[in-house]
């Protein structure tokens, strides 16, 4: 029998840092549920679907990626995606140590989405399904930018690049408004986000969201995906490109045209997600 842990923290040494995170287990779960925060995220802001996992006899755990939240390593950098990967790995190990023969669902939301997207191309037979919201495949960025972002990450990677306040100043003109997120506003009042970034962790995004489409037919897994048409950060062409191409047989996609990001504090989104999930556990 397993014991429940409830908001259980835990930090876990892998490698040169530590790593923090958060877990909901109930006694005898049918599953676990892995949930890879957003960028300037950390997993404090997912407490209600670990709640809901607890409800609905689930496990639930989630990592502050290394960079963000309370986990080690400097804010918003990264020299190599596959540290993401690596670090994913590690607590899965762990996780299937821990709870032998239990399924392991990962849930990545933005660039979250994007980790477990190419987790899963890269570990093949880790986790059971994936459940991805408005993964990170790609951004609307003009070629010039990402030129010159390539060319600085090579210069001077771990520039601090101060995104979220531009945004936050650029959205004050009104042109700009309804062209950039408005929730950035939120990661400036939480004392756990992050807000800085580095163009070493911006070029090894782009470059590895351009090579999880070139590798889709790497991504055989049962897939629940949630995106919006009108998505303000990331490009939903390339999303909807990725779920047409994965070999996948069992995908499901539900696309909104509303604007959001932030799909998983959605009622309907959350209620369609634990429906997937319950089939898939009984």
């Amino acid at each position: 029998m397993y014991k429940s842990t409830y908001t259980g923290e835990f930090t876990n040494r892998i490698r040169e840092i530590e790593l923090y995170y958060r877990s909901w287990i109930p006694v005898n779960p049918k599953g676990l549920v892995l949930l890879i925060h957003g960028a300037g995220e950390h997993s404090g802001g997912y407490s209600h679907i670990g709640t809901e996992c607890v409800n609905q006899q689930i496990g639930f755990m989630a990592p502050d990626l290394r960079g963000f939240g309370k986990s080690g390593g400097q804010r918003g950098h990264i020299y190599r995606f596959e540290e993401y990967l690596e670090d994913l790995d590690h607590l899965i190990t762990q996780l299937q140590t821990r709870y032998r023969g239990l399924p392991i669902f990962l849930c990545g939301h933005s660039l979250g989405g994007l980790i477990a997207i190419r987790f899963a191309q890269q570990f093949s037979g880790k986790a059971t399904g994936v459940i991805l919201s408005s993964p990170a495949l790609g951004f609307r960025i003009p070629i010039p930018i990402r030129q010159c972002l390539k060319l600085v990450s090579l210069l001077i990677p771990s520039l601090k690049l101060e995104l979220v306040k531009w945004n936050e100043s650029l959205r004050k003109r009104k042109w700009l408004q309804s062209r950039l997120p408005a929730w950035t506003s939120e990661l400036l009042e939480d004392p756990f986000a992050t807000i800085q970034y580095t163009p070493r962790w911006f070029a090894e995004l782009l470059q590895n969201g351009t090579k999880a489409l070139s590798e889709s037919n790497k991504f055989h897994f049962p897939t629940l995906c949630f995106y919006d048409r009108l998505d303000p950060v990331v490009n939903s062409d390339l999303i909807e490109q990725f779920i047409q191409r994965i070999i996948s047989e069992d995908k499901t996609c539900t696309v909104y045209s509303e604007g959001n990001h932030i799909l998983l504090r959605d009622g309907k989104v959350l209620q369609q997600m634990f429906q997937w999930l319950s089939a898939k556990l009984n």
